[in-house]
This record gives C-alpha cells, structure tokens and sequence, in this order.
C-alpha cells in the first residue's frame, strides 16, 4: 500500500502543513567547495537547510574524501541538473604508487603492496598516451553502480566482488603537476563518469606498479570553476541571513553557456508558458534554444522547428516571472 492512501490524522496533516510552511521558493545555483570528510547528500541537506529551500539536488556526486566544486541546484535551477551530469569536469588528484587498497582510495584497505623506486615526471609521463581519448573503465566495487537493484558498495562492504561491465569514458588531457618520493600528482580533464580512482590504477599499472588516490579536488564543472565557489565555512557564516545567502547563487542561465539565446516578448512568453508555439523566428536555427525575456530572464528550454516556430521544452523561471492574463 503506498502512503498516498494511507489514512492521515489531523495531527500529521497539521505537522505537514506546518513542515511545509517553512520552506520557501529559492531557483539558483550555490557552487560550493565541499570540505573532506562529507558525502554529498549530506552537504546538499545542509544547504537545503540553511536555504530553507522546498527542492534542491547536487549535480554529481563526491567521494566523502574528494572535496571541491559541488554545484547545488535549488528550485527550477534542479530541471538543468542533468544537463549539468552530463558535463565535462577537471580534477587534482594525488596517487600513491606502492600500495593498492579496496576502495581505490585512502579510505580502503591495503590488499596489495609492492617496492616502489621513484619515478621522476618524465617517466610518469611517459604512460599518459595509453591512458588518452576514448577508453573503458571497469567502475571499482566502491561505488554507486547498480547491480540488479543493489549498489556495488554493499556488495563490497559484505566481501562480495561481482563482474562489472566496462564503460567508455573520455580523457581529453593529463598533465603531472608534481613528484614526490611516493607517488605523484596530475590533473585531468574528462568526461562525465570517469572514476579518478580508476584512472589511477590503471596509471599505476602502465608503470608496472600499483597505487591509490590519497587525495582528490574537483576543479571545474562546466563552465563552473572552484574559484567562484564558496566554503563550508562561509556559508555557515552567513547563515540567517536569507539576503546574504541569496546573493551568493548564481542565476540559471549561467549553467547554460553557449547555448543559443532568443528574447521573446511578453505576448510569447505567455503562449509558451500555456504550452504553445509561437512565432516564426525567421533568424532562428533549428535546434535547442535558451528563452529569455526582454529583461534577459531566464524562462524556457525550448526548441525551434524546421518552420522556425519556437516549442517549450522545459519552464525554468521564477514562477512569477510570467504573469497570466
């Protein structure tokens, strides 16, 4: 029986009015630099909170040992989150050679060590062509990949290690931006999917060792950079002040660089927001276009057809932004 029709009390339907009642209307995107030691979820709940927002997602995951850029959607800004999924990121990420763990990471248990003579950067280097361009990754036991309705990770926590189906990632470009006695540090630019902790292995191997992320920051996502992010800190410090908070978000629009971007008028706008055509746009190409209103508003995700008549796809403004006659 779902709880749709479950029977409920006046005193549960007060207190969901109640729970209702305290969260408010917030569209935008908070970029946070999500500290160590903190899943995601958890720091989206925490945001959530201090915004008092009624909807909110991440847009992707990162391990409670990464930390850096985390976009967090509120409000209409979650109906663009999966095209943020689908963007390419940057990492930092720091390997140990010598010792292999469970996990991939610093988090996991040892279960292999080897001698490890260092390596200076030119012989790290060396391997990076093997590791460029189109490749499959076999995701690790550690991570959020279903296997018939069960994440891998439980699978692992109870000792259970099951084939995995290899996926094709990309990697655009790898650079060492240091060495040390044991173990290196690069950037990556790549596509969405790739597991760092992977790629790192797979690294390790080229050098005929074995290795793990001890650590791993999350430089871009999309057109966002960790530069423009704000800490765990900050953010608490500017908690109960709704006006502070609010100014820290970054409009929709923003996750949309590049994209086509046509003004409608009022008369239009209001049209799409009744789920109807208008136009034609005689200047207009086919394909998907970013709507604003004269002001530069981000409203729709709308398509323009072979006729040069514009179609709404998706409402992303302010729920006040059109007001119907």
């Amino acid at each position: 029986m779902t709880d749709s029709i479950l029977p409920r009390s006046p005193a549960l339907r007060r207190k969901t009015r109640q729970t209702r009642h305290s969260w408010r209307e917030v569209d935008g995107i908070l970029l946070l630099d999500k500290p160590v030691g903190l899943s995601s979820n958890t720091a989206l709940q925490k945001a959530r909170q201090l915004y008092a927002a009624d909807k909110a997602g991440h847009t992707g995951s990162l391990d409670p040992l990464a930390t850096g850029l985390l976009p967090i959607c509120f409000g209409q800004a979650t109906k663009i989150s999966a095209l943020m999924l689908e963007a390419d990121k940057r990492y930092r990420a720091n390997v140990r050679l010598g010792i292999k763990t469970s996990s991939g990471d610093a988090e996991g248990e040892i279960i292999e060590k080897r001698p490890y003579a260092p390596l200076d950067a030119d012989a790290i280097a060396a391997a990076i062509p093997a590791l460029l361009g189109d490749i499959d990754q076999i995701p690790p036991m550690y991570s959020a990949v279903k296997l018939a309705g069960t994440h891998l990770y439980e699978l692992a926590r109870q000792g259970i290690e099951v084939e995995r189906t290899p996926r094709r990632v990309r990697i655009h470009a790898l650079v060492v931006t240091a060495v040390s006695d044991q173990g290196f540090e690069f950037e990556v630019h790549c596509s969405k999917g790739t597991y760092i902790r992977t790629l790192a292995e797979d690294w390790a191997a080229q050098l005929e060792q074995v290795g793990h992320l001890t650590a791993l920051r999350r430089l871009t996502n999309g057109p966002f950079r960790l530069e423009d992010a704000v800490t765990d800190a900050e953010l608490q410090a500017a908690a109960g002040d709704q006006g502070v908070l609010d100014a820290l978000l970054k409009p929709i629009a923003s996750a949309l660089v590049g994209w086509t971007r046509l003004a409608v008028d009022r008369r239009d706008a209001i049209r799409l927001r009744r789920g109807l055509d208008c136009g034609p746009y005689p200047d207009a190409e086919p394909g998907a276009v970013l709507v604003v209103d004269e002001a530069g508003l981000a409203l729709f995700i709308a398509e323009v057809d072979a006729h040069r008549r514009l179609w709404p796809k998706r409402w992303i403004g302010p729920a006040h932004a059109v007001s119907m006659p």
